[in-house]
């Protein structure tokens, strides 16, 4: 799988924006992804933007205060913009409801071509085709890496602590840290099923972690803890974190493993030869 990050889309977006005309009028993006992409165009050659839906609505472009300190040519040269296409449904959407508008020239731009349909626009930036062989789930972008189709994210592990809530408080004062693991404060939740969720926690605390998930909407195929009955019984095995999670991984049919800790995604990827995603760092190992 290929990683891009949001840093990533920016810096193709800069060293390709050669690629795309100087005299744009202003820039419509396609929610929600294209909106990120337009957003950061809109800024570099310093032209209005506004979404399709607000255009498609009468609303008008807006580009902010610094526009007003600078004079632009009427072209009526759009641009459109969309992060990725793959078959081009979207964006033959988009020329769908846009054909009525005789009076501009609708350029249609997206920054990573992943798919076969390179004849639905006029300009990527950037050919990734080779990283999908046509099959887009090849490759995971930053800002929708938890929010997948259920039949890719069935197939990866998660960790609990510092991705779907908080790190909570250190498990030496018991009160303190049931209390916390029952009112846990959320952090990035899934909205399709996931595979398997692994974590250190000890298997005493299945219940409240069960109630847990539930109450905030994780459907999971498989849930696994650390057997024991206490921290101190966990804690003498002589197995971190780390190495638990690995090991699971390692032997287990799930291509990707996300990691809140930045040296236990590492140790997971050595142990696993397997790719690792940290969310902290927003690293992926093994890539």
């Amino acid at each position: 799988m290929k990683y891009i990050s949001i840093n990533d889309l920016s810096n193709t977006i800069r060293n390709n924006i050669w690629k795309i005309p100087n005299d744009i009028d202003f820039i419509i993006g396609i929610p929600r992804s294209g909106m990120i992409c337009a957003s950061i165009i809109s800024c570099i050659l310093n032209v209005p933007l506004i979404d399709i839906n607000g255009f498609l609505a009468g609303a008008k472009p807006s580009g902010g205060e610094r526009l007003k300190f600078f004079n632009s040519k009427q072209t009526n040269k759009v641009l459109v913009v969309d992060d990725t296409v793959w078959m081009g449904n979207a964006i033959n959407k988009i020329k769908n409801d846009l054909q009525n508008y005789k009076e501009y020239e609708f350029i249609y731009l997206c920054v990573y071509l992943e798919g076969p349909a390179i004849n639905n626009i006029d300009i990527f930036l950037e050919d990734i085709r080779s990283y999908s062989n046509n099959y887009t789930e090849s490759i995971l972008h930053e800002w929708n890496i938890f929010q997948h189709h259920e039949h890719l994210m069935r197939r990866w592990m998660f960790d609990i602590d510092g991705v779907f809530c908080i790190d909570p408080p250190d498990d030496r004062n018991e009160e303190e840290y049931l209390n916390y693991i029952k009112n846990a404060t959320p952090l990035f939740i899934p909205k399709s099923r996931i595979g398997c969720i692994v974590t250190y926690r000890i298997s005493k605390n299945q219940e409240i972690t069960k109630q847990w998930l539930e109450k905030v909407g994780i459907k999971y195929d498989q849930l696994i803890m650390f057997n024991a009955d206490n921290r101190i019984i966990r804690d003498t095995c002589g197995i971190s974190p780390g190495q638990f999670k690995g090991n699971i991984y390692k032997n287990a049919q799930h291509n990707l493993f996300i990691e809140s800790d930045d040296d236990q995604a590492q140790i997971i990827a050595q142990i696993s030869n397997k790719q690792v995603f940290c969310v902290k760092t927003n690293k992926m190992y093994n890539e």
